[in-house]
């Protein structure tokens, strides 16, 4: 029976494709630097421009996947649509598969329900190459704008990758068959093939240059957005003989000049660059020149690139991209990500999943007979399969187990609010005063330090999984209050309360998040209540940059036609309120974004003088933590606790200073809001008597604001201090 065992061994490992090494040492290094600066970029943020690396991969890809096509065009006369699709598949799928499984699996056993089943919903997305196309909607969606990140949001590029496939191989052979039909050369029809390259890169350049500026997240996700960076790797592939030709001296400072243009990218480039047009061509270049100089036969002189450690890496590449993101996602909900170790866990956990992903499962099936059609198959036994095939399937199988079973187990426990969690310490936290204030502010105080000495998580209202876009102020998801562009004609018009009392409220999506605040506060005295607020446009008078990356090209003109508005309405009372963190369009920082901000204070008051009873600044709420991100099935409440930036400790003194000069023309009150939510020294829950104050990072709850309707009140009534 032994030698029969040996003949179907034998037999099964004549593989549809030989197993050689048939990848370019050179290409290899650059597969593996493209994913170190990606894996380097979500875990460390630096360098800044890490994320170019998947620029490399792009191009990279349009040049092997289309060399591959070339050669068989030229062996064979055509291109076997199925024969691509089939090696595609064992490529991508498996392990893709995997990835999906275990991080769904893994979100059930670690997330909130609503994070979970959105986590599942963007697997879907993914499996179906759509993930692209699903965060360009999602990103240019003011509301999700600070959602969460998903564990999965890596898998847009391969949907990229994948949809560009779809098309390649129908060009190819379109233009192989006019090149066969007029007799030409094989150099011929190469030249046909440069020229539609060149083509296809000018108007794909050109569309991402123009949607950059116009609709940047669409831009960046868009296929047709990044299609002239794979086809600038099929450019190269179609030179392939002018590029053999290249004199051997070239070739080394080509291939250096092309590596410290990658890397000069990684670091001069930002996520606030225009990209990917125009920037995305400096990582693309870089890689052009890199393959190009290693096409006339293999590179001896480039050591960072061709040396074993980066051979590996490479090899391993694809399960390091696939695995890399779930990790820092979800290791970093349940470690702070914050000491080495944290972040060498995170390492090793990527590395030795990626290293027996790619052993066990994906170099195996890449390699074996799986999906051929019988016609190119040996008959088969479960002793045809190779040994380290089943080991992998074995492990991935005993991998996802563990983890279902982890989700099973806690979606059955009790919940979170019925366990015990031993709370990490919160230093310096105040202590429940004995004695009941009297004040409103005093008894809000006393319930924050309560909350921030919970150990176990209470029952909240909204609950946790109601948290995200619909819990954020009634005015704003449901009246449509806030607008995302100046057209005066269709101005919603938001008026609330019968009063005979006007008041304005005016900002950005901190004002909107106010807006049951200031209701609750107003209309019990007898206010109707206007709302005139834009997303990303402060009441502050200064320009700030919007998603494009350039001056808000609304901003100004709706604040202006804000201020004749109010003008005209002469309301008894104005209310203000900003994100004091905006992003200027002069880039100014420190001391001179300060000096910005307090002189766009000032032309505010000046444009307010004589046109309103007086002006009420409210402090913008401190940057939380989104609950979805830092509050897990395992953590305490003392993990969503945050202690504000020292700017935001400095916004009172910029009202204050703008304020002077303005005695006799304005009448100016600024409201601190601090102790709104936090204690006095400097820590914020993120729940103040059973209700989430955050509905994301940013804005309040529509719950939480109209429980500060009763200390608004309070404080528009006391006296002002300016």
């Amino acid at each position: 029976m032994l030698p029969l065992l040996q003949s179907r061994r034998k037999t099964y490992r004549e593989p549809a494709e030989p197993k050689k090494r048939s990848l370019r040492p050179d290409i290899q290094g650059l597969r593996a630097l493209a994913v170190v600066l990606v894996i380097v970029d979500h875990l460390f943020k630096f360098p800044a421009g890490g994320f170019i690396g998947v620029d490399v991969f792009f191009v990279i890809s349009g040049f092997v996947i289309t060399g591959s096509m070339l050669r068989e065009h030229q062996r064979t006369g055509k291109v076997s649509f199925a024969d691509f699709y089939r090696r595609r598949a064992r490529r991508i799928l498996p392990l893709a598969l995997l990835v999906l499984a275990v991080t769904v699996a893994a979100s059930w056993a670690i997330f909130s329900t609503s994070r979970a089943l959105r986590v599942t919903q963007e697997g879907l997305w993914s499996l179906a190459f759509g993930t692209n196309w699903h965060l360009a909607i999602v990103g240019t969606d003011y509301m999700q704008a600070d959602a969460v990140v998903s564990p999965l949001q890596h898998f847009w590029s391969l949907a990229v990758e994948e949809q560009f496939y779809v098309v390649w191989p129908w060009l190819i052979v379109l233009l192989g068959g006019l090149a066969a039909r007029k007799a030409w050369s094989d150099e011929r029809s190469r030249r046909l093939l440069a020229v539609a390259m060149v083509v296809l890169i000018g108007a794909s350049f050109v569309w991402a240059m123009w949607e950059t500026a116009t609709s940047p997240t669409f831009a960046y996700f868009s296929t047709f957005s990044r299609a002239w960076e794979l086809a600038a790797g099929a450019l190269l592939a179609a030179l392939g003989p002018a590029l053999r030709r290249m004199s051997d001296g070239v070739r080394p400072v080509m291939a250096y000049a092309g590596l410290a243009t990658i890397l000069a990218g990684a670091f001069l480039i930002t996520p606030a660059s225009a990209f990917p047009g125009p920037w995305a061509a400096v990582p693309v270049i870089g890689t052009a020149l890199v393959i190009a100089a290693g096409s006339g036969g293999e590179q001896t002189h480039l050591a960072p690139l061709t040396n074993r450690v980066s051979q590996y890496l490479g090899d391993i590449s694809y399960s390091l991209y696939l695995w890399h993101f779930p990790a820092i996602i979800l290791i970093g909900s349940l470690l702070p990500l914050e000491s080495p170790t944290d972040y060498l866990t995170v390492l090793a956990a990527v590395l030795v999943m990626s290293s027996l992903s790619y052993y066990f499962l994906e170099d195996p099936i890449r390699h074996s007979m799986w999906l051929e059609p019988k016609s190119k198959r040996h008959r088969q036994s479960e002793l045809d399969v190779p040994g380290r095939l089943r080991v992998g399937a074995v492990v991935g199988l005993a991998l996802l187990t563990a983890v279902v079973a982890a989700a099973a187990y806690t979606v059955t426990s009790p919940k979170p609010s019925d366990q015990t969690f031993v709370a990490a310490p919160v230093p310096s936290a105040s202590a429940v005063p004995t004695a009941e204030p009297t004040s409103l502010e005093g008894k809000l105080a006393v319930q924050i330090n309560a909350a921030l000495a919970a150990q176990t998580w209470p029952e909240l209202t909204p609950s946790r999984d109601q948290l995200g876009p619909n819990a954020k102020a009634a005015e704003w998801v449901k009246n449509g209050c806030m607008v995302d562009e100046f057209k005066p004609a269709t101005f919603p018009g938001c008026k609330f309360g019968p009063g005979n009392k006007t008041a304005v409220l005016m900002g950005d999506s901190i004002a909107v998040s106010y807006a049951p605040a200031v209701r609750a506060a107003l209309e019990p005295q007898g206010y109707q209540v206007y709302i005139y607020v834009m997303q990303q446009c402060p009441a502050v008078s200064v320009t700030v940059l919007n998603g494009a990356n350039g001056p808000h090209p609304d901003c100004n003109p709706f604040r202006d036609w804000t201020f004749q508005q109010i003008k005209q309405l002469q309301p008894d009372l104005t209310i203000m309120s900003s994100l004091h963190t905006a992003h200027l369009a002069s880039g100014a920082d420190g001391s001179a974004f300060d000096s910005e901000w307090i002189a766009g204070y000032k032309k505010t008051f000046e444009a307010l003088a004589g046109a309103t009873g007086k002006a009420v600044v409210l402090d913008a709420p401190p940057t939380g933590k989104a609950m979805d991100e830092c509050a897990t099935r395992t953590s305490a409440p003392s993990a969503c606790v945050v202690q504000p930036t020292a700017r935001y400790y400095s916004t009172a003194q910029d009202v204050d200073t703008a304020a002077k000069g303005m005695e006799g023309k304005l009448q100016i009150q600024h409201v601190n809001t601090k102790g709104w939510y936090c204690s006095a020294n400097q820590y914020c829950p993120s729940f103040v008597n059973n209700v989430p104050v955050y509905a994301d990072g940013f804005h309040l709850t529509d719950a939480y604001s109209r429980t500060l309707g009763p200390v608004l009140a309070a404080a528009l009534a006391a006296p002002p201090k300016i």
